[in-house]
Order: C-alpha cells, then structure tokens, then sequence
C-alpha cells in the first residue's frame, strides 16, 4: 500500500482547497526561499543544549508565521535552515512577491530578536536568504511504505545557492523572481564575480526594498512606500549621541525608523538627526538630515 507524507502545511491547503498532488509528479511553477544562520556552530560551541534549543525554537516559530502569513508552506527545516515555497498546490499571480516580502519581514525579526538573544546570553543572530523562481518537478519518491513529497527544479538550486553567498541579512534573488517583482520593488545587479558559487552567466540581483500594499492608504499615496529593513546608524545633532536602528521604510512622508534601545536612545519630536544610508542604495545619498515628526 502507497503511503504519502506531506508538509503539514501543504496537507492543510490541499484539504482547504480540495485539490490532490499527483503522486506520479508534474511540473508547477513556483517561488522558493532558502534562509539560513550564519555561523550556526557558534551556538553550539557557546551555549547549553537547552539554550540552544531555545534560541533555534525562537527562531523558526518567528519564519514560519511569516511564511505563513504570506500564504507560503515550509516543506523542510534543517540545522539553522528553513525552505519555504509559494505556487503550491496552486499559482497565483504574486508568489514572487509574497517571498520576496516575506523575505524582507524575516530580516526585519532578526532585529526584533535582537533584545531577547542579547538575554539568553547570545549575539543577534546573522541570516543569509536566497529566492529562485521557476518551474519544478513536484512529486512523491521513496519506499511505498514512506513515500516523501518532492520537488526538484533549477530553481530550487538556484535559490539554495543563492542563500548561500548571501550575508549580513541579505537578500540574493534570481533573474526570474526579478522579472516578476521589478515594477514593485527595488533591488541591484550583482557584480558578475561570483562564478566560482556556480552560477556563472546568470544575472542575481540584491533586493534592498519591496512596495508594501496597503489598502487604508493606498489611494492618498503619490509615490510608493518601500520596505527596506535594514540596520543604519542615528546621530542626534545636538549631543552627537550615536546609535544603531532598524531602517523599516522609506516613502513620501520621509523615513520610517525603529529603535529598540529606548532607555539609552529616546528619540523627541521636533529633534534634528543624521541618518547614515551609505548602505541603502535607493536613497542615493551617504547621510539623510531630517527631523522627528512622529512617535508611535
């Protein structure tokens, strides 16, 4: 008797759905996600086991509602990583879209872990992400008593390798998946010195934000508003105090920060800051001057 084990993810959508993935396999497009911890045997090498348990269940219970609240399924979560897929059991339009922004939402939980590590004893926890997209042979293989769900494409390759090149919570994505969200994000071509990684003659690109969709004020918006979570550098101008933020947004009402620190770092309406970007490529410029406008 054929025996098939599913992601129990997938399991759920395909009963919510009412649709079957043939055991015999067929092709499907789809968009992965591969992420993964940088120096994952550090943890090993510095903590107890039940600390490091702790931290790697803090740690996948944050990924996967994301991948969740993106509509993705998670077919496997391995040491420090975790894949994540959009397509299946059915297309739609904004799968690109919905990893690539889940993505981004994952770098910016690695700055929101960062008070409950520092607790635990541990440094913030430094990832690598890597999205393919294209099409991919979904099936069964194995024992007929403990047949394994499958999927096997040059994207999923693509996007395993792209993972691992990527750092300091960067984001590597394929020229496929940035056929699909070039009108909505805004990302950079990789220098083309990476052939030794095994993807010689093909174009990757670095996401650094995605248009977020907001229903409430899409309508009042002239210009779009990006998501960026990246880490950048706040000096208040007066006492030339200096800390590190979370770079959330970037948008026409100016640049939306988050600091986690607040006892030490206490940001006021009406006070003049200097923003380093020299990092953030979409805003052109090394350092922002501005002032606070709004605390929530």
């Amino acid at each position: 008797m054929e025996i098939l084990h599913l992601p129990p993810d997938l399991d759920m959508k395909l009963k919510e759905e009412g649709t079957t993935i043939k055991s015999t396999g067929e092709i499907r497009k789809i968009s992965v996600l591969f992420v993964d911890i940088r120096n994952f045997p550090h943890l090993f090498q510095k903590h107890d086991p039940e600390t490091v348990l702790a931290i790697m269940d803090l740690y996948f219970r944050v990924l996967s509602s994301i991948v969740k609240k993106y509509d993705g399924i998670i077919p496997r979560i391995s040491g420090g990583s975790l894949m994540a897929v959009w397509g299946l059991p059915n297309q739609q339009k904004i799968d690109a879209y919905n990893a690539v922004r889940a993505g981004v939402e994952m770098r910016m939980e690695m700055y929101h872990l960062i008070p409950e590590l520092v607790r635990v004893g541990t440094v913030p926890l430094e990832i690598g992400i890597g999205i393919g997209t294209g099409k991919a042979i979904s099936g069964f293989v194995g024992p007929m008593d403990r047949r394994e769900f499958a999927l096997v494409g040059n994207c999923i390759i693509r996007g395993e390798r792209l993972q691992s090149i990527a750092f300091d919570n960067r984001i590597f994505i394929d020229k496929m998946t940035a056929a699909e969200i070039k009108l909505v994000s805004y990302m950079m071509p990789l220098p083309k010195g990476i052939n030794k990684y095994g993807l010689q003659n093909e174009m990757v690109y670095e996401v650094e934000g995605i248009y977020e969709f907001n229903r409430k004020f899409e309508s009042m918006r002239k210009h779009p508003r990006f998501i960026v979570a990246k880490v950048v550098g706040v000096t208040k101008t007066s006492s030339k105090q200096r800390k590190a933020v979370l770079l959330k947004s970037v948008g026409e009402g100016g640049l939306g920060v988050e600091v986690h620190d607040r006892e030490n770092f206490e940001l006021q309406i009406g006070e003049k800051v200097m923003v380093d970007t020299a990092h953030v490529s979409l805003l052109g410029m090394k350092n922002v001057k501005g002032m606070v406008v709004r605390k929530e």
